[in-house]
């Protein structure tokens, strides 16, 4: 009896999902009936030369998703499929397959991020796009992290990409295995990591950097800008301790010329970090020494080596 019941519902589930997939109504469109929205821009494309000689070879093999538009529905703006269709253009193709749905925005947007995940072809920056638009659409970050199945902070930091680049064309990448950039197509050494872009944008909209750019009076959003032009163009230059340090002064006085201040770390000699052990001998009398001073043992070891440091100078002095 189990066993029946069991076949009768690995049988309902074959029979809903072929009923799904007959509901797929696929038709082929002229590429002239196609058009990329606002919904379906792409900052950098990509090759298309590989996919575009596929195409010509044996066609568009996975579905374009487009929604018809206009009065009469004579033209279907591209949901999903985006470099199909540039491919096919460079093909020659005169038709594509597309799977017409009516949608909204949120929808359609929803739907251009679950193809990108499934492909793993787009950027921090273009996911960046897409979470904007949603942003944008919704009023809440909250509802754009559970439609797209993602964290606040992931959808947080990929907006916060995208908004750096539109203000200092600096390209947002993701970080490789070892911790370094991965560089784009052009190997462009102007790339800045997700983080980055985070430090940036938190600084740039801090509470201290807000109150002086509103004390500056007009072309507010001109000085935001170029703020963020600024620190996007350093912080090549600077390691990932001494870029924190960059955005803290920078943050404590936003009107120090940023050039200045990186130049400022940069030449500014490191301090020394040592790391040392005692046998348990040692160990016993410092041990001693520091519950009778009551010290850290970081802050006797200091005050030691700067009396030391005072003894030897002191002599020197009395040599010369």
């Amino acid at each position: 009896m189990v066993n029946e019941n069991i076949e009768k519902e690995q049988e309902y589930e074959n029979e809903t999902v072929f009923q799904e997939k007959e509901k797929r109504s696929v038709r082929n469109i002229e590429l002239d009936k196609l058009f990329l929205g606002e919904l379906n821009e792409r900052l950098e494309p990509g090759d298309l030369e590989g996919l575009s000689a596929s195409i010509k070879q044996v066609g568009v093999l996975e579905p374009l998703v487009v929604r018809p538009v206009g009065l009469n529905g004579q033209k279907f703006e591209i949901v999903a499929g985006g470099r199909r269709y540039r491919a096919s253009k460079i093909a020659g193709i005169t038709k594509v397959p597309c799977i017409v749905k009516e949608l909204n925005d949120v929808d359609a947007l929803q739907i251009s991020f679950q193809e990108n995940e499934e492909r793993k072809s787009a950027s921090p920056l273009e996911y960046g796009m897409l979470c904007w638009k949603l942003a944008n659409r919704i009023g809440d970050l909250k509802e754009v992290a559970d439609l797209l199945g993602k964290t606040e902070s992931w959808v947080m930091s990929r907006i916060n990409a995208y908004e750096l680049y539109n203000k200092s064309k600096i390209n947002i990448e993701e970080k490789g295995p070892n911790g370094d950039i991965v560089r784009n197509e052009t190997g462009s050494n102007q790339s800045l990591g997700i983080v980055d872009s985070n430090m940036i944008m938190s600084a740039i909209t801090s509470r201290q950097v807000n109150r002086y750019i509103a004390q500056q009076g007009e072309n507010q959003e001109g000085l935001r800008t170029k703020l963020v032009r600024d620190i996007s163009a350093e912080f090549p230059k600077l390691s990932p301790l001494q870029k924190k340090r960059l955005i803290s002064e920078f943050k404590k006085d936003p009107r120090v010329p940023i050039s200045g201040l990186t130049k400022k770390i940069i030449e500014e000699p490191s301090g020394i970090k040592v790391s040392i052990s005692f046998n348990s001998e040692i160990s016993k009398k410092i041990e001693k020494i520091l519950f009778a001073e009551d010290k850290k043992i970081e802050m006797w070891i200091r005050e030691l080596v700067k009396k030391e440091i005072e003894r030897r100078e002191s002599l020197l002095k009395s040599e010369a």
